[in-house]
């Protein structure tokens, strides 16, 4: 096989050009680069007689064109080089005239460094060119040295790191409280973390000798943290203490555990703890448990008020006698919530909810022997599920989904704060106004009344700045809430009359009995979708 090729033949009666049509399945020449060879050469020629030339150039025979009576000097055998990215260099030869010179293994050598291909040099492919000079073909005569790419580092984490896991069911609904997968509890001695670290990748280089880097990896480091060690090479980190362990934004958090052997009541007083908290009894009316970590109840919690910065974990449930709480900077799974009011950064998952405000970072689930939700108000970023929702006698009961709940309270702080920073912009105006008219009658002011003055005006520029961006994020969070589409209420059983549906900040009042309901946004309004 022979690609076609072209070369020029010098005559007493001027410059001619030779195509050659392929041999067995080789390619056809091309025309324009039989033109930009030709360029080359300064030459006075018609364009458009190549390309007709090429035409014709079917048969077995070659086609002749005279280009110009001129002869041109010596024709040497070139080469031509394309490396677009400097990972490999093509070169395509062009032949002497019969009277020019060939090239040697150093011209092309020579020739390829003038063309800035200095570096992986395919020694093997310039000896085979010379060997077979096949014309119009192309040649790889160098190609670069790719570099060695690195590997990221890798933590590998030996506990749950995954907050959204639900607790097992039994086989009748109820939680099982015996496995609970979302909490982590860990003992002295324990590995929590294994690091493989990072290998940095090594440079490669291209045809021209420019360096080519690899890829950053990814480093990373286990660190040091409160009730756990790094082993002497950093690559393990070790408890120190039997606890709790969780992970949030990639940091590591142990919390050793306090426990309360009975009750929490007049014998112990409120609990404050920078750890987890279990309680063995119950919590009764009145008394407070703070624990940084996560809070666990074998007992009831009456009216008294639990807040976590992880979980709670109610075995019984919480009866609230309307001035019970719990707050939980993660998930809540009580056995049931009455006359409460619960918050949850993550998500609530109980077996009946009734006369509460219940509020869930993403879903409140209400499942198990009774699945019930009856009176009071039930929000949840993502969803809500329940058997049954309301009750026969029309108890007035609100639920809405598909509101960012964090946004949400994150519109409240802000609402709040840009009000106080206008009473401090409204008092920084009042001071501001009585020195200018201090200024204007040509009173005169002290040097300390005058540093006041610029002290407060230096403060008033700070306030403005500071309400232009909260009222910038106000507009934004607001648009964002406006515009949330998802969110559904999944009713297995039956929602009644007398409850209050909002999705997505549409609302819709539920005014006839409603079986296996799956209640979505549509547009404008509130529908029953698919079950």
């Amino acid at each position: 096989m022979r690609n076609g090729y072209f070369k020029l033949d010098k005559r007493t009666d001027g410059t001619y050009l030779i195509i050659y049509p392929p041999e067995e399945s080789g390619t056809f020449v091309d025309g324009t680069e039989i033109v930009n060879y030709l360029d080359g050469f300064k030459l006075d020629f018609e364009k458009s007689a190549v390309y007709e030339a090429l035409k014709k150039c079917t048969g077995p025979d070659p086609v002749e064109l005279r280009l110009t009576t001129l002869q041109l000097g010596n024709i040497d055998e070139i080469l031509s080089v394309d490396s677009p990215d400097g990972l490999a260099a093509m070169v395509r030869f062009y032949p002497p005239e019969k009277s020019g010179t060939k090239m040697t293994y150093e011209d092309v050598v020579h020739a390829l460094a003038v063309k800035g291909i200095k570096s992986g040099l395919n020694e093997d492919e310039i000896r085979k060119f010379l060997r077979e000079r096949q014309y119009c073909t192309t040649y790889v005569l160098a190609e670069a040295t790719l570099p060695e790419e690195g590997r990221d580092a890798v933590i590998e984490y030996h506990f749950n790191t995954d907050l959204t896991k639900k607790p097992k069911l039994n086989e009748d609904g109820s939680v099982d409280f015996h496995q609970l997968d979302t909490v982590s509890h860990v003992e002295k001695d324990m590995v929590l973390a294994t690091l493989t670290p990072a290998i940095q990748g090594k440079p490669g280089v291209d045809v021209k000798g420019v360096p080519i880097k690899p890829r950053n990896v990814q480093v990373k480091f286990l660190r040091q943290v409160k009730h756990a060690h790094l082993s002497p090479d950093g690559l393990q980190l070790i408890c120190d203490v039997n606890g709790h362990v969780m992970l949030v934004d990639g940091q590591i958090f142990i919390s050793d555990t306090y426990t309360v052997p009975a009750n929490v009541d007049p014998t112990t007083g409120d609990i404050d703890y920078n750890g987890n908290v279990q309680v063995e009894g119950n919590v009764n009316t009145g008394y407070k448990v703070t624990a940084t970590g996560d809070i666990i109840v074998n007992g009831i919690v009456e009216g008294a008020e639990l807040n976590a910065g992880g979980q709670i974990i109610l075995k019984r449930g919480i009866q609230g006698m309307a001035r019970g709480k719990l707050t939980a900077g993660t998930n809540i799974v009580t056995k049931f919530i009455e006359s409460a009011e619960v918050s949850a950064g993550g998500f609530v998952q109980t077996e009946s909810i009734m006369h509460s405000t219940v509020t869930a970072g993403s879903e409140i689930i209400v499942k198990g022997k009774k699945g019930f939700i009856t009176g009071g108000s039930v929000r949840s970023g993502k969803c809500i599920e329940a058997k049954t929702i309301g009750s026969v006698m029309g108890t007035n009961t609100v639920l809405e989904v598909g509101v960012n709940m964090n946004l949400a309270n994150k519109l409240k702080q802000l609402e709040a704060e840009k009000i106080e920073t206008q009473k401090l912009m409204d008092r920084d105006d009042k001071i501001i106004l009585h020195f200018t008219n201090k200024i204007k009658n040509h009173e005169e002011v002290t040097p300390e009344r005058l540093a006041q003055f610029q002290q407060v005006a230096g403060e008033r520029k700070e306030l403005d700045k500071k309400m232009e961006d909260m009222t910038r994020q106000i507009e934004n969070i607001t648009v964002e809430l406006d515009n949330a589409t998802g969110g559904y209420i999944l009713v297995d059983e039956i929602i009644y009359p007398g409850c209050k549906v909002t999705v997505s900040n549409v609302t819709n009042y539920i005014r006839t009995e409603t079986k296996h309901a799956r209640l979505v946004r549509d547009g404008a309004d509130v529908r029953v979708a698919a079950y």
